[in-house]
């Protein structure tokens, strides 16, 4: 399904130049069943910050085939110069390719973790040569119009190719061990095997990249110490070796991974070796990226500084052999901003960041985002009171835009509280079983106090006791809120025209307090109604009750009625309706809630007595 890029990324394309550039074409691959133990070839990666593409040694010592449905992997030994410097294998060179007599067998994918920093697994190529032919139904139209502007100065040719007939010669010379391949036995308490991928995470506070991770499960993440430069770029080439970026947030707030290139073949790429989320096919952010420096480990393995930077193409494929995607296309996205108010110093602040259009992360790294922005505008989230308003453009609601505003306390940390009915908002939107649902811009305004606006109620005077069904009375609800003087509030009624003769209890509560009748439909004394449609359960969330509202519902017991009883109920409202009209009454019913300046904490009843139509 087509979705609208996000306008700052369109501006920028139109003023871009696609020129014609000279694209790398795949290398002869040798393939898995012709490797054999004791083999010697390179893998090529970037370790620091010059940019440049260094090899290292690499020696097959093992190969793994379990058979069908198992994932065959080649064990291998890392040597030389580039390593010795690195102190081992590093997180970030996932994707390495590697090169056994100028062909190329795989790319490094992972290692034995907090054991040996030499030894590697290494993906075969075949495996990561599937990924181009599978279905990619996510794949987008590209909107982005190409004008012409000054040619520019086409870049070096790539030399994968003269550095990989260059080892061949080399490799040539070593000699082969053990022509037959070995049968790997089980071991017992077999070591964990770690991905040397290096998740990257950019304008989250500590706050922030807590949240994130929890929601998404995630580890091992870095923060860049620079920021690097930003923006699309059409005409980006990459080389096998290079260092390469997948990303499902970027902006403001980023969020990805960055690896290695294994292979191009004109604007194809084939990186990582291993899976980014594992989540088939995708739509994801592919960016170029740039080495800073590199950490060795002491009790684990170390790590590149790496950082993404332009968006260069689109990510098509995350499976369990690696990442797959396209140079010069692009992802649908979800636009976020999120502006923070500083109630008490009078200042504010915006953020923007786009989100890789994915319905089962757009809900997470939305509220993610929201939290962080709050997060870093305030000193702390304890004892705060937080009003949250958003806007979600959407086909998915009459109207295109789905709008929500709450007031939250907490007294530890309210914007885990606050970004809660974002999430569900967007969830909403996400679980249509009918159809994709478009998600065209996501708008969130933020206020925040170091004040506890909460406030309880102490009484309730209706204007009168004795009403007819239909009839609309004012309910005086006093408040107490928190260390301030009392306050009332007029909170409108409208007596239901099915209304029985006799005494009618109400509960008055905050629009988010569970009144007695929903606790017992949660408790399973009440059937709730399961099978609401798609829009009947956007309509309920739309109109559930806000924290900060007065709530006034019917108490007492909701057992299901009999046609008995719903017969006699029809004909009280068509007598009551036909008295109201008489008495040149419209019967109309009010809103039963009214918004107040605190979050209600507490529930009262009162009784009214109904008259006999």
């Amino acid at each position: 399904m087509q979705r609208l890029f996000v306008k700052l990324f369109l501006i920028v394309a139109l003023m871009l130049l696609v020129a014609p550039r000279t694209t790398s074409a795949m290398p002869e691959i040798l393939p898995f069943d012709q490797l054999r133990s004791g083999m010697a070839g390179k893998a090529y990666t970037v370790v620091d910050g010059s940019g440049k593409i260094e090899n290292f040694d690499i020696k097959i010592i093992g190969l793994t085939d379990e058979g069908k449905g198992s994932k065959r992997m080649i064990i291998a030994k890392a040597s030389g110069e580039v390593i010795k410097r690195t102190g081992g294998i590093l997180q970030g060179m996932s994707g390495s390719p590697v090169y056994v007599d100028g062909k190329l067998i795989g790319a490094l994918a992972a290692v034995l973790k907090e054991m040996d920093p030499y030894a590697v697994f290494i993906t075969p190529i075949e495996s990561m040569i599937e990924l181009w032919n599978l279905p990619d139904p996510k794949a987008q139209v590209n909107y982005v119009k190409k004008i012409k502007l000054e040619e520019e100065t086409k870049p070096a040719e790539p030399e994968t190719k003269d550095e990989s007939t260059a080892e061949s010669d080399e490799t040539k010379k070593v000699e082969v061990a053990d022509k037959t391949e070995p049968t790997i036995e089980p071991v017992e308490d077999t070591p964990e095997v770690e991905e040397v991928d290096a998740f990257y995470l950019s304008g989250f506070d500590a706050n922030g990249a807590k949240f994130l991770m929890r929601e998404l499960g995630l580890k091992n993440i870095q923060s860049p110490p620079v920021t690097l430069e930003r923006g699309i770029q059409l005409d980006a080439t990459l080389e096998p070796g290079s260092a390469l970026g997948v990303a499902i947030i970027y902006g403001d707030f980023s969020l990805g991974a960055t690896g290695t290139v294994t292979a191009v073949d004109g604007k194809r790429i084939l990186a990582f070796g291993h899976p980014f989320t594992h989540s088939g096919n995708v739509n994801y952010f592919m960016t170029d990226a740039s080495v800073i420096g590199s950490v060795s480990g002491v009790t684990t393995n170390g790590i590149k500084i790496a950082g993404i930077g332009n968006i260069i193409g689109r990510v098509n494929q995350d499976r369990d052999s690696g990442v797959a995607g396209i140079l010069g296309t692009f992802p649908a996205v979800v636009p976020i901003s999120v502006t923070v108010k500083d109630n008490a110093l009078d200042k504010q602040e915006t953020y923007n960041a786009t989100i890789a259009y994915n319905e089962n992360l757009v809900p997470k790294l939305g509220a993610s985002i929201a939290y962080t922005a709050l997060s870093k505008m305030a000193d702390s989230l304890a004892e705060s009171t937080v009003e949250i308003d958003f806007n979600v453009k959407t086909n998915a609601i009459e109207g295109g835009e789905l709008t929500r505003k709450n007031m939250f306390y907490n007294a530890s940390d309210v914007g885990q509280v606050a970004v809660l009915e974002l999430m569900q908002a967007l969830n909403l939107v996400c679980s249509n079983t009918k159809e994709e649902s478009n998600i065209f811009g996501v708008d969130v305004n933020i206020s925040f106090e170091t004040e506890r606006r909460t406030a309880s109620i102490v009484s309730i005077t209706p204007e009168k006791k004795s009403v007819k069904p239909g009839e609309t009375i004012n309910l005086m609800v006093e408040l107490q809120p928190y260390r301030k003087p009392t306050e009332k509030v007029i909170l409108p009624y409208t007596v239901p025209l099915t209304a029985h003769q006799g005494s009618l209890a109400l509960e008055i509560h905050g629009g988010a307090l569970v009144p007695v009748t929903q606790a017992m439909t949660n408790a399973g004394l009440v059937t709730a109604d399961s099978n609401k449609s798609y829009e009947e359960k956007i309509r309920d969330f739309l109109k559930t009750g806000k924290n900060n509202q007065l709530v006034v519902e019917i108490g007492g017991s909701n057992e299901p009625k009999t046609d008995k009883q719903i017969r006699k109920e029809i004909a009280q409202a068509k007598r009551a309706q036909a008295r109201l009209k008489k008495e040149g009454i419209i019967s109309k019913k009010v809103d039963s809630k009214v918004d107040t300046n605190y979050i209600i904490d507490n529930v009262m009843r009162t009784t009214l007595s109904v008259e006999k139509v």
